[in-house]
């Protein structure tokens, strides 16, 4: 089992620069790839998601390549002079036609050459596909380690939540019984209290609890429940992908909760399948984390 959150980062070297590769991810219901790659080699985006697909689900991807200052590295230089000279001259231009001031200064040839970062020392795509493809792979390693690492703490944390609630539907099992006896009893003391006299053998008196014993019968849900929960375990000892899953026996399991709650006639029963739902609560967040 695996997180949704995780990073990697790979190492990217050439004769021209270095830099590294980070691949991050983030909770996301379905998955999304974003790409911080340099204009020059977004042709590869298509590779690199293909890879990346196909070793992971779900989660917001984002993939960003850092590379050092080009002046740093010897690569070149960041000042193309020949672009700012261009872009000086079309501003003089324009404010000579105008009738604008012009009196250019240091601040406004650094502004126009910030703006202008020459990216020509990059080499062409396809003469740093393997080399990229190296950074990919090995962030992606690490990202899907950190995933595992996750994956394993979340696991062990939601065995905890699933024992628990294993316990509350044994409390549950044990309070239900003999709710249809009690609920009677409770009805024969009322009515002799209101000085009615009443036989036990009485259609009517039959028939209102032979209805009370079938709405107050949770034996369905407690059956429903601890199949469901056997299920949760099933997932978690799962290699695949099991977040969706995980989420909608989460939701059957917090359904069985609410009709048992709404159906129990007794107080304690009812506190326990309040307890039991805000542990459920807690065991949603938890999975929102799951790929």
């Amino acid at each position: 089992m695996k997180s949704m959150t995780g990073y990697g980062q790979g190492s990217l070297e050439t004769l021209e620069f270095c830099g590294s590769l980070e691949i991050s991810s983030v909770n996301k219901r379905g998955f999304e790839l974003v790409f911080h790659l340099p204009r020059e080699w977004q042709v590869l985006e298509r590779l690199f998601a293909r890879i990346i697909r196909g070793k992971i689900n779900r989660g917001r991807i984002r993939v960003a390549l850092n590379l050092a200052n080009p002046a740093e590295s010897g690569a070149g230089s960041w000042l193309n002079e020949s672009l700012v000279s261009q872009e000086l001259e079309r501003l003089k231009k324009f404010c000579t036609e105008r009738k604008i001031p012009h009196e250019p200064n240091a601040e406004l040839v650094y502004r126009i050459a910030s703006s202008l970062k020459d990216q020509s020392f990059l080499p062409p795509a396809d003469k740093v596909e393997s080399s990229l493809l190296r950074a990919v792979e090995k962030a992606l390693d690490g990202l899907i380690e950190m995933r595992l690492i996750e994956g394993e703490a979340l696991k062990e944390d939601l065995y905890s939540r699933i024992n628990h609630l294993h316990k509350f539907l044994i409390a549950l099992s044990k309070s239900s019984q003999g709710m249809a006896r009690e609920w009677k009893d409770k009805l024969f003391i009322r009515l002799q209290e209101q000085g009615l006299e009443i036989d036990e053998s009485d259609e009517r008196v039959v028939k209102e609890i032979a209805l009370f014993a079938d709405k107050s019968d949770i034996s369905e849900e407690l059956t429903r429940i601890a199949s469901h929960l056997e299920q949760f375990k099933d997932c978690l000892d799962s290699a695949e992908p099991v977040g969706r899953k995980l989420e909608f026996i989460t939701q059957e399991l917090l359904r069985e909760f609410n009709t048992l709650g709404s159906k129990s006639a007794r107080p304690e029963c009812t506190k326990q399948a309040i307890d039991a739902k805000v542990e459920l609560e807690k065991i949603r967040e938890q999975i929102s984390n799951i790929e």
